[in-house]
């Protein structure tokens, strides 16, 4: 006869998750990326297909906004409509836009520059300035490098009308204001600040007619606090684009830049809030 003694089953201490000290939104950004790159039949011939589209444009372009500093309790607005520094002036835009099979990545730069004189007196970033005529001059531009992953068949190679990517990046927007006093150039202050946002958004591409395409690309900030700003940056564009051959297009568009930003600067609150409007002509090639 053979007694079978009874021993306690053995407890082992679970591992740690490879998800447990990931911060939520890396999370997300990296689910969401699965999920869209996930399933894909694209061919091995499509993957291999390397285009390049460099674009440039002639664009009239308009800022607007203001930016409000406290000093001591007291809120000054340097108005740029006020001002006359709204005027629309002429520029150029460009982009540059390289697909490797299913994948994009490209880069796109606008800037724009007006200046002016008038009287102006009370608080500018970290300067107080006393009563009198300054000329002014504001500088505001948008860098955006972004990747854009496929979302509709024909985005993935295969047949359909629609294109559609999901666009993942980093806009950079560049904002300087000067005032000068005309009387004595000691006196000015200054507001330079450069605005990196990490952004979503979405590029879409339809037919209109065997040459003709509409193309939109709609960017915004979800995740404002990775940056350290308390910002929103909304960037909205769309173009009509017409194809006489296969390697050139000519295009004319409208495009919306939005910020608002606050912060502190020398210790005082600052709230910028700019608006960049864009009509731009404009011709792209396709190596």
């Amino acid at each position: 006869m053979i007694a079978v003694t009874g021993q306690a089953p053995l407890h082992r201490t679970p591992r740690p998750s490879k998800w447990a000290g990931m911060p939520f939104r890396c999370r997300f950004i990296l689910l969401l990326v699965c999920l869209l790159t996930a399933g894909c039949s694209i061919s091995s011939r499509f993957q291999q297909n390397l285009e390049i589209k460099p674009t440039i444009s002639a664009a009239r372009t308009a800022p607007s906004g203001s930016l409000k500093t406290d000093s001591a309790g007291a809120v000054t607005d340097f108005n740029i409509d006020a001002l006359g520094l709204s005027e629309s002036s002429l520029s150029l835009s460009s982009r540059v836009q390289i697909d490797h099979g299913p994948l994009r990545v490209f880069v796109d730069h606008i800037q724009s520059s007006s200046e002016t004189t008038g009287f102006f007196s009370g608080a500018s970033a970290g300067a107080d300035l006393p009563a009198g005529n300054y000329s002014s001059d504001v500088d505001l531009g948008s860098t955006r490098l972004l990747m854009a992953f496929p979302v509709t068949p024909r985005a993935r190679g295969e047949e359909g009308d629609f294109d559609a990517r999901l666009l993942a990046g980093l806009d950079l927007t560049a904002i300087r204001i000067h005032l000068n006093s005309t009387v004595d150039p000691a006196i000015y202050a200054e507001f330079d600040e450069l605005a990196p946002a990490p952004v979503l958004g979405l590029q879409v591409a339809a037919p209109l007619a065997p040459s003709w395409n509409l193309t939109g690309i709609f960017t915004f900030l979800p995740l404002a606090e990775i940056t350290g700003y308390k910002a929103k940056n909304i960037d909205g564009s769309v173009r009509i684009e017409w194809k006489p051959d296969s390697r050139w297009d000519l295009f004319a568009g409208v495009r919306n830049h939005d910020l608002e930003l606050s912060r502190e600067a020398d210790g005082r609150p600052i709230d910028l809030d700019v608006n960049l409007e864009l009509i731009e002509v404009g011709v792209g090639y396709s190596f």
